[in-house]
């Protein structure tokens, strides 16, 4: 294909005209000045793979550039996924995670059922080192361009940390070559984003690990309970509430479905028994019974609103008429005052040196009579109003509250359909509990030999068994940084010398070891239990909580 481009006589005079016998010119130089040399008398486009290859010897990013509309092919030789066998996202069973390996330059990814897929990956070069440690999903999107290295494009991106790394389609040179992003080919890339959904952990390690099935009496195993009897009771009047809590019923019932339990719902087989669910189902439940029991609280703080305000109108106008009634009285009495002044000035002499009283003008007094009166009433009536209108605005605060409050346990159930991560830290001393990306708990924890390390190890949920009776777990432990193995060396003799290994004092427990050395806090296997599914997970470190972690994301841990 190269040789084409070379065919026109103006790319032959300038390549004849180049030095092709200087024994100083790097090859590589003379191989750029050709690739040049044909872009500027052509001005083709290159291939795809060819640019890419370009970019990736000189910057990694170059401006983006709108790409001509072209047939689509088949991904280069060097771009291509490894002759391995993937299973359709649909064909995945319980949990599926996936491990990086960075001195293998590798990632696997795993269900319940083992490995399902493997890839070849090109991570962060020196200086750019991709971070390991324990990450998840917090952010997809099929196609993206980077905000910190001139917009390079990252396709079938999959953010584990909000500080810029990902997997994403893009070279694969062989070696470490990225500014600490994991890239994947282009071939795999897309399988890889549908095998995954948002939350799947990652694994980032400085060695090849692999999930050893491993059981454990700390391990905590999920609580099966009865449907919230509210639930099964309440009838919401509004039309909104029972077409809401027929959907929700219809939602209950696929998730228990999908859990191996009874139909729960009106006509089911079932309906008569009392089953037990679990925790995903049961949070279906328990989220139809806040949605209704939200409703109805929005409905009574509506009316109770409206009441308010009606009655503080009515309040306001109460006082309005305090204040008219005020003035109208002081008009009556000033009138009256005039008139009485008016009577003493035109009143005889005579009356005036007995120092006989004038007498009033009977209306006016009258008048003034009836001011007063009507003052009293309508101070009378603000009172009343204004107490009115105090109380309903007490009812309206109450019924807010009590709004918010459903609203609360509606967002409290939504999260309980997620699944649920445990963090214990040595670090920090402590338990972690969250779900759905928010905290839920914490409690110091206590660790018996704390001088010696625990490691970092990673306990999956992958599978459960409908009943609840048994968990499927993994664990993954993470090799230390610091115990690498140390390259050999020549001896005086040029005899290779043993490698050193690493102090046992330095080496971390096996994941059962670790698990030997908790002492979990009163409660907290119990509370796990009421959250605990399918995807739940179970993080032991001698590392506290990573400064990457947000308000959007799983536990992030960092071991380099």
């Amino acid at each position: 294909m190269l040789a084409s481009h070379f065919r026109t006589p103006a790319a032959r005079s300038l390549l004849s005209s180049a030095p092709s016998k200087s024994p100083r010119l790097p090859k590589l130089v003379l191989a750029g000045l050709s690739i040049a040399a044909v872009s500027l008398v052509t001005g083709a486009p290159q291939p795809a793979a060819a640019q890419q290859g370009f970019g990736s010897l000189f910057s990694y990013n170059q401006p983006a550039k709108k790409p001509a509309a072209r047939k689509k092919r088949a991904p280069a030789a060097s771009q291509a996924a490894p002759a391995e066998a993937s299973k359709p996202a649909n064909e995945t069973k319980g949990t599926v995670y996936a491990v990086v390996s960075l001195p293998d330059q590798h990632i696997t990814v795993y269900d319940a059922t083992g490995r399902i897929a493997q890839s070849r990956i090109s991570s962060g070069k020196a200086g750019k080192r991709t971070p390991t440690g324990v990450f998840s999903v917090i952010g997809k999107k099929r196609f993206h361009r980077s905000n910190l290295y001139s917009g390079a494009p990252m396709p079938w991106m999959q953010r584990i940390t909000w500080s810029g790394i990902a997997l994403h389609a893009g070279v694969i040179p062989g070696y470490p070559a990225s500014h600490g992003c994991i890239r994947l080919p282009n071939a795999f890339a897309p399988k890889l984003y549908s095998l995954t959904d948002m939350g799947a952990r990652i694994i980032v390690s400085p060695g090849d690990v692999k999930p050893e099935t491993i059981t454990h009496t700390i391990l905590p195993t999920p609580k099966m309970q009865l449907a919230p009897t509210a639930a099964q009771q309440a009838a919401a009047p509004e039309k909104a509430a029972v077409e809401l809590a027929s959907s929700d019923a219809s939602d209950a019932a696929k998730a228990t479905a999908a859990a191996g339990e009874p139909d729960l719902t009106p006509g089911g087989e079932a309906s008569q028994q009392p089953a037990l669910l679990n925790p995903i189902a049961y949070a279906v439940a328990l989220k139809k019974q806040a949605e209704t029991e939200r409703l109805a609280a929005d409905a009574t703080s509506k009316a109770a609103l409206e009441i308010a305000q009606k009655t503080g109108a009515e309040a306001r106008a109460a006082t309005e008429a305090v204040s008219d009634a005020e003035a109208a009285l002081k008009r009556a009495e000033e009138k009256l005052a005039a008139a009485s002044q008016e009577d003493r000035a035109n009143a005889p002499e005579t009356t005036a040196s007995t120092g006989a009283a004038t007498v009033p003008d009977p209306e006016l007094v009258a008048d003034v009579d009836k001011a007063r009166e009507a003052l009293d009433q309508t101070r009378t009536f603000d009172a009343q109003k204004s107490q009115a209108a105090f109380e309903a605005v007490e009812v309206y605060k109450r019924a807010d509250e009590a709004a918010k409050a459903a609203a609360e346990r509606v967002a409290e159930a939504e999260r309980r359909r997620k699944q649920v991560s445990v963090f214990v830290s040595k670090k920090e001393g402590k338990i972690f509990v969250r779900q759905d990306w928010k905290a839920v708990w914490e409690a110091p924890v206590t660790i018996r030999d704390p001088e010696r390390p625990l490691g970092t190890h990673i306990y999956t949920a992958v599978d459960v068994e409908t009943d609840g009776s048994k968990v499927h777990w993994t664990a993954i432990s993470m090799p230390p940084e610091n115990a690498k193995a140390t390259p050999a060396r020549r001896g005086s003799k040029g005899a290779m010398a043993e490698a050193s290994a690493p102090s046992a004092s330095l080496t971390p427990e096996t994941a059962t070891g670790a698990l030997d050395r908790i002492e979990m806090p009163e409660g907290a296997r119990e509370l796990i239990g009421e959250l605990l599914w399918t995807g739940g997970s179970l993080i032991v470190s001698d590392h506290p909580r990573s400064y990457e972690m947000g308000e959007y994301t799983d536990f992030i841990v960092l071991t380099r």
